[in-house]
């Protein structure tokens, strides 16, 4: 019985786009915080085109396998054109003067962006050129399983490669280092405080502390941000509302840069905090900017982590509700 191998790679492509397409159905507002961390082009980037994305990739996995003929072809390339600009964005991103966070996969597999994010995307590049030659052959995906050119256990087998391929690799690369605890709720829900970790950590005019000294007198709100991430601009720049918002809390900016390679960089109390080690990173399984976590005064967390520009404002004005001073 004949078979047609390379039929496969537009089924592995399939499995691709919906699990990508799930991801980030279930985390909008990351996908959002991604295209302007990526500075994709603001034609490309409205609100429309951010919520149109995952059912375009779910539309392009349906036709992959159940179109033939010139509308099969069509729904190919499409994918072809789709991954070769996810591939442009991260190679471009590389070359930025902060890491950035990928949304590839929505909540699946969050993490920063590398060379083997750049690896990963020229393959299902390479794949979706192959998926355009299937395509231009004629059949369906579905007809040739139906013909007996593509074998059912074929079919079978590139799903179980897939899956296997995501839970070994994909689901490891989001793990997180860490020093301490990050699970920050007990099983009935409850905030659990865990005492503030003694981490080294650089201020604005060089000098050294650590969390749980800055902490001894005031609770402190960090907020997590960098230069060149567009999601961070609109937190800092509510930075001095909510320092006068919020009395009794230090509002402090923290980054992954140098003191002198940063354009937020403060000297002023409350100076800027430098974790040029990314310790806090690992500590908290802080994964992307902008992020917030509350530090009390009594040496404990009080709050957060929290992620995400929606997420960091809606957070501080929980603050502000608990000390009373909420507009």
């Amino acid at each position: 019985m004949p078979t047609d191998p390379l039929a496969l790679a537009p089924v592995v492509l399939a499995i691709v786009l919906v699990v990508s397409a799930v991801g980030k159905l279930r985390a909008p507002s990351a996908l959002a915080e991604a295209f302007r961390d990526l500075r994709v082009p603001a034609p490309l980037s409205g609100s429309l085109v951010v919520k149109a994305l995952p059912w375009v990739e779910i539309a392009l996995a349906l036709g992959l396998v159940a179109l033939g003929g010139l509308p099969g072809t069509a729904a190919a390339v499409a994918t072809l054109v789709l991954f070769t600009a996810y591939l442009v964005l991260v190679v471009r991103a590389l070359g930025f003067d902060e890491d950035v966070e990928c949304a590839c996969f929505g909540e699946f597999a969050p993490g920063r962006i590398s060379r083997r994010t750049v690896v990963r995307n020229a393959w299902l590049v390479a794949l979706a050129a192959v998926a355009v030659g299937v395509a231009t052959q004629g059949p369906s995906v579905l007809t040739r399983i139906a013909d007996g050119l593509l074998p059912w256990w074929w079919l079978a087998g590139a799903v179980a490669a897939a899956i296997t391929t995501w839970l070994v690799v994909g689901g490891s690369s989001a793990a997180v280092p860490t020093v301490e605890p990050t699970a920050y709720a007990d099983e009935e829900g409850d905030y659990v405080r865990y005492r503030t970790p003694a981490l080294p950590i650089m201020l604005g005019d060089g000098t050294t502390t650590n969390l749980r000294a800055l902490g001894t007198v005031r609770a402190q709100l960090l907020l997590y941000v960098s230069d060149w991430c567009s999601s961070c601009h609109d937190v800092v720049e509510e930075v001095p509302r909510w320092r006068e918002l919020l009395g009794p809390v230090d509002v402090r900016l923290v980054l992954a840069a140098a003191p002198s390679d940063s354009t937020l960089t403060s000297a002023d109390e409350p100076q800027s905090l430098h974790d040029t080690e990314r310790l806090l990173d690992d500590s908290f399984g802080i994964r992307r900017t902008p992020s917030a976590i509350l530090l009390g005064a009594d040496g404990l967390l009080a709050g957060g982590p929290v992620t995400g520009h929606d997420d960091v404002l809606e957070f501080v004005e929980a603050i502000a509700v608990e000390l009373g001073v909420a507009r």
